[in-house]
């Protein structure tokens, strides 16, 4: 059990010390105050066995508990801000890193898991902090403390009390590291549970259609039946830390209260002192007691920090390179032809048993159309993302121009991009929301109304009682296929790109949807770099130039007629599509 990650973790994120300092003098501070009531009520009990009651001491009594609930309270509310602050900043690093991290990592873990780690653990630091820490710290005053009036008072049950520190020491020193992995274990398997919680309720309409309902209730209960199983390791520990520590402080009780009886007959110490000695002995006994809750959550939060510490020392996707040109060079321009996109020998693979592109060179018809064809898993989505800058080519390189991308930053570069795809995804929202994710500065309604008219969305939005601010519903439910593909066009308009991707838009739609983004789809495509996925060749029949590819390889370049004419994959795709009569050509 490594303590200083931990300690480095919540401490960059302190609040300023005289915050941290006023909530330890408040709870120190009510501990201390509480020192003082066992010998007021010495007094008290004193002077009235001698019928000599003083008002002076019953009130001193009652302003020490009047101050002490005063400072407790401010004490707990400080104490929560100073916890609140820590876990909001940690917070802050976690989900920075989350935006920043690459699409790669994303591939291999599940959205719920990344999710537990940002909520879930950063609860478990945080309620250790503000229900921890300083009853912590306070037992610790309040022991040292309370032994150091028991031995001015009495050296002997003091000596006697003592027994149970090292008592307690060999039962919790044992049990730490075997509570800190169960705790671990425990956090993982609750991370996977709300991944599975996140899958199946993104998916839910997948999973219904598709009568998964058995399937994943099965491995809902095999999840809800581990933590469960987890839950009764932390309580099969927690079963003979807290009996066990009870069982010895009621044992020095005992033998406190007969010794001390004895002393009080034999007249060696008095019966208020008697009454002093054991009140101190509970303010010493309830601090052990509560070391087997707090032994418990530090464990816990242990394990939750080490799991946000894997996921901050994730490496970022890579900032390389910083584009100075002139804001007005950068976007908004009809780029030349050359500073188009090419790709030169470039490889890429996921991991090294599975190579998806082989030395694929081809350069995008500048201002044009340039599309990709070849059947399902030749790489066509992958030079895609490669494009994107999700991922890093394996070898080779893509250029901007004469310019290598990766030496560009990923917003620069990202910036001069927008993407159309098939499912054209949607954030929860409104559909004013929608048009302008992502956008740095506020668009004007002008040019919102220009995106609509351009999208074929003018009559939709008109159409609706809300207008702009309608909601989309999550992932966008509730809006058709085609109101969803022209909204992610006229998305595209509003960031004015340089390079258009396309990955077919109309694949899924039906004929009357198809015109109205086809025709939007034109509007977008002029002037401008256009990349194509096609998957019918009708499609892109006019692209300035089409390229082949067969696993991972490019097997041919051309227009439609001239690949008609040359290459065998291409007309036997036309021949597939019903296209006979050209590829007969």
């Amino acid at each position: 059990m490594n303590v200083k990650p931990f300690l480095a973790l919540v401490g960059k994120h302190r609040p300023k010390g005289w915050i941290i300092a006023a909530a330890i003098i408040l709870g120190l501070g009510e501990t201390a105050l509480s020192l003082f009531i066992p010998l007021l009520t010495r007094d008290v009990v004193e002077e009235a066995s001698a019928s000599a009651l003083q008002s002076a001491t019953v009130i001193m009594l009652g302003a020490v508990f009047a101050l002490q609930t005063a400072m407790s309270g401010f004490g707990v509310y400080t104490m929560s801000y100073v916890g609140q602050y820590m876990v909001a900043g940690l917070r802050r690093e976690v989900w920075e890193r989350v935006l920043r991290l690459p699409v790669s990592f994303f591939d291999r873990n599940t959205s719920g898991e990344t999710m537990s780690r940002i909520t879930n653990d950063s609860n478990v630091i945080k309620d250790f902090i503000v229900g921890h820490v300083i009853s912590f710290l306070g037992g610790i005053v309040s022991i040292v403390g309370g032994v150091g009036i028991l031995l001015y008072l009495d050296w002997r049950m003091t000596l006697l009390m003592l027994i149970a520190v090292p008592a307690s020491l060999l039962i919790l020193w044992p049990l730490g590291s075997k509570m800190f992995a169960i705790s671990k274990s425990m956090q993982d398997e609750t991370a996977m549970f709300q991944g599975d919680l996140g899958r199946v309720l993104t998916e839910i309409r997948l999973v219904k259609s598709s009568l998964a309902e058995p399937a994943e209730l099965r491995q809902g209960r095999g999840r809800i039946g581990s933590l469960f199983r987890f839950g009764m390791k932390e309580a099969k520990i927690m079963s003979i830390v807290t009996p066990l520590m009870m069982s010895i402080m009621l044992l020095i009780l005992v033998l406190l209260i007969g010794y001390g009886g004895v002393r009080v007959a034999q007249g060696t110490i008095t019966t208020g002192e008697l009454v002093a000695i054991i009140l101190y002995m509970f303010q010493i006994v309830m601090p052990f007691t509560q070391m087997a809750s707090f032994f418990t959550q530090f464990q816990k939060a242990l394990g939750a920090s080490q799991r946000i510490i894997e996921l901050i020392e994730e490496p970022a996707e890579t900032e390389r390179g910083i584009d100075d040109r002139p804001a007005n060079q950068q976007r908004g321009r009809r780029i030349t032809a050359s500073e188009t996109i090419s790709f030169e020998k470039v490889s890429f693979a996921y991991s090294p048993d599975r190579p998806i592109l082989n030395g694929v060179s081809f350069e995008a018809v500048a201002g044009g159309m340039t599309a990709f064809v070849g059947a399902s898993g030749a790489g066509k989505t992958t030079i895609f993302s490669l494009v994107e800058r999700f991922y890093s080519p394996t070898g080779g390189t893509i250029r901007y121009g004469a310019d290598d991308v990766s030496a560009m930053s990923l917003q620069q570069w990202r910036d001069r991009l927008a993407y159309v795809s098939q499912e054209s995804p949607m954030m929860a929202g409104s559909i004013r929301h929608n048009l302008t994710y992502g956008l740095s500065s506020d668009v004007s309604e002008e040019r919102i109304a220009e995106a609509l008219e351009g999208a074929n969305l003018t009559e939709l939005i008109a159409s609706l009682p809300d207008g702009l601010e309608t909601e989309v519903g999550e992932r966008g439910v509730k809006l058709s296929g085609g109101q969803r593909q022209r909204l992610a066009i006229a998305r595209a308009m509003l960031r004015d790109p340089e390079f258009l991707l396309l990955d077919e838009a109309t694949a899924h739609l039906d004929s009357e949807s198809e015109r109205l983004v086809q025709d939007a789809l034109q509007k977008l495509m002029q002037g401008r770099t256009t990349l194509v996925i096609a998957h019918r060749l009708s499609t892109v029949s006019n692209a300035d130039r089409i390229i082949v590819l067969e696993k991972g390889e490019v097997t041919g370049q051309g227009t439609h007629m001239e690949l008609l004419r040359s290459h065998e994959l291409y007309v036997k795709l036309a021949k597939g599509q019903h296209l006979e009569s050209e590829a007969a050509v």
